[in-house]
């Protein structure tokens, strides 16, 4: 009767332990991953990939850039259309008054208003190398909801900065990639 008893409770014991198991699986948020290849806007000569994560509220962004105005911030955003429509990267023909650039009002059109700032705008190192990550909290200090993001995968990472005329102008547009979930 004490084997039948103690096998009865070991069985009892398991049964809760796998029970308390699925339901720690049940509570785990998925992870959501995109990536976009940063291509060159306005014959910058930049390059760069860029990665997006989201689990629940925190979205982790990571971006390598090379080609870079060195020794210059560089000012990034996750940019978007409200229309419902795909973001993308604006294609040379988006240079409409022929000034061989492309500025934001030009280039928004194509890739829409700033979504998220990718805030503490990096640095380029001396060879004009970036490299910057950061989580954000959605939904706190200003930051949009997920829902406010919807799909990343309409959305583009967009960053600024050139010298033009032998002047820095952080606002004209280096380089863009449309995110791709991965």
């Amino acid at each position: 009767m004490k084997i039948i008893k103690g096998l009865f409770l070991s069985v009892l014991a398991l049964g809760v332990a796998s029970c308390d198991d699925d339901d720690d699986n049940e509570n785990m948020e998925t992870m959501m991953s995109y990536e976009a290849q940063l291509g060159s806007i306005n014959d910058s000569g930049a390059s760069g990939t860029a990665t997006v994560s989201v689990q629940g509220d925190m979205l982790t962004v990571n971006v390598m850039a090379q080609g870079m105005v060195p020794n210059e911030a560089h000012p990034q955003h996750i940019h978007g259309l409200m229309n419902g429509e795909d973001a993308t990267c604006p294609p040379a023909s988006a240079d409409t008054d022929g000034d061989g650039i492309i500025t934001i009002p030009e280039g928004a059109p194509f890739y829409g208003e700033v979504l998220l700032p990718l805030d503490d705008f990096p640095m380029a190192d001396a060879d004009g190398n970036i490299s910057y990550e950061k989580t954000f909290m959605l939904g706190q200090d200003g930051n949009p909801t997920a829902e406010d993001l919807e799909d990343l995968d309409d959305r583009v990472i967009v960053l600024h900065g050139l010298n033009n005329n032998d002047e820095y102008v952080a606002t004209i547009p280096v380089v863009c990639g449309e995110l791709d979930e991965m």
